[in-house]
């Protein structure tokens, strides 16, 4: 059972208005009503562990995406009224050449290790609160609590004015909340009988310690583009040869950004990092636009602190939606919760109520822009920049260029 369509209204790069059918919310959905458990078994077995885990029957539950039984994602309402949000993944590596095993696997013990590590030391951030995990047969399973709200992707588009810009404030207090967080390398993992360290790291980019300067992440991190284009990706030797040269350039190009950067020591620090800050992982009041949790915490790590402040990202111009450097052939679209003029408006908003919140988080918000723009480029673009030629454009317009930007957020 698929729910009905839901519309957006969003903005293509060149401000034109369209309407979107966004990903329903719910995709299977079951209630006891239906029959004592869902006819799929896999499906139905799920649900009687987290019953048994939570020890109170469940009497509905929703998939937030088709039913993948190594990979599920699910809420689950209970007899008594609760609500839980489960998610099942392979928790076990039977291949340690299967990289998406391995990943998988990562993902799990990320999350699970952060969210107890947040409950007992960052007690006023809006996340999930774990219930209960168990990892049998070899697939793990976390069970949280369910966050009020509505992601910003399904939300933020219906908002009246008024709440969009609560939503930008809002967020702003959340982000300097997270900055201040003083969080360590390493998160335990609950799972491990021998309590041993998981290192909460980007799984295709880099680990860091107290020690890691911002030069160095850089080069971890273009040495590890290099590594996935000609291990992973299997691009050409030509391709892999013109890419590794235009990283070279990047790097030379970022250098005085960097040393900038370094001058004053706190915007080196390192800061706990949620990678996937997407409008899917905050959710929002549907009425307010105030921000009532955050979710997916799978990919955090902690980044030096100018990479770590960002604007809201439903609010936020991606380089990858510059139709300067977007590959029109990779099929890859971009949309805009506002058209252009709006979204440099929030952002003047945010950068107004972060500076009066918190000098160090503003100074790193405006220094850390093509930092972490050139991050982007390192690590997302991948897929469909093989040899770096969209990458090799934004270098000359924003790292080597003469004239002058008047808009230092331009793309």
């Amino acid at each position: 059972m698929l729910e009905e369509p839901f519309m957006a209204p969003l903005y293509k790069p060149n401000d034109e208005l369209v309407e979107i059918d966004l990903q329903p919310l719910f995709y299977d959905v079951w209630a006891s009503a239906d029959g004592p458990a869902p006819r799929d078994a896999k499906w139905g077995s799920i649900i009687r562990r987290v019953g048994k885990l939570l020890n109170e029957r469940p009497v509905a539950a929703k998939t937030r995406k088709p039913f993948d039984a190594t990979n599920t994602v699910m809420d689950i309402q209970l007899e008594g009224g609760d609500m839980a949000f489960v998610r099942v993944l392979k928790w076990r590596v039977d291949n340690l050449e299967d990289r998406v095993e391995l990943w998988n696997c990562a993902r799990f013990s990320a999350e699970l290790s952060i969210l107890r590590w947040l409950e007992d030391n960052a007690s006023g951030l809006l996340v999930p609160r774990v219930l209960a995990f168990d990892d049998a047969n070899g697939y793990g399973l976390l069970v949280t609590t369910v966050l009020p709200g509505l992601d910003a992707m399904h939300s933020y588009p219906h908002l009246s004015g008024v709440a969009k810009e609560h939503s930008v404030v809002s967020w702003a207090r959340i982000a300097v909340l997270m900055f201040r967080i003083p969080a360590p390398q390493q998160f335990v993992n609950p799972l491990s009988k021998r309590r041993q360290y998981f290192h909460v790291s980007p799984e295709h980019t880099f680990d860091t310690d107290d020690r890691t300067d911002l030069l160095s992440f850089f080069k971890s991190a273009i040495a590890t583009r290099s590594a996935r284009s000609l291990k992973i990706v299997n691009h050409g030797e030509q391709e892999h040869a013109l890419l590794c040269s235009r990283l070279g350039r990047l790097l030379k190009g970022l250098t005085p950004f960097i040393a900038d950067a370094q001058k004053t020591p706190a915007m080196s620090r390192f800061t706990l990092t949620h990678r996937d800050l997407n409008p899917e992982n905050i959710l929002l009041n549907e009425t307010s636009g105030e921000v009532v949790g955050i979710v997916d915490w799978e990919y955090s790590c902690r980044m030096p602190a100018c990479m770590s402040a960002d604007y809201p990202s439903w609010i936020r111009t991606d380089i990858q939606g510059s139709p300067l450097y977007r590959n029109q052939e990779s099929g890859l679209l971009t949309f805009y919760h506002e058209p252009r003029g709006e979204r440099n408006r929030l952002c003047d908003l945010y950068e107004k109520v972060v500076k009066e919140l918190d000098e160090e988080y503003y100074a790193c918000l405006l220094n850390g822009i093509r930092l972490r723009d050139a991050l982007t480029w390192i690590e997302d673009a991948h897929c469909y920049d093989h040899d770096g030629l969209y990458m090799e454009r934004w270098i000359q317009n924003h790292l080597f260029s003469t004239v002058h930007e008047t808009d230092h957020r331009s793309c």
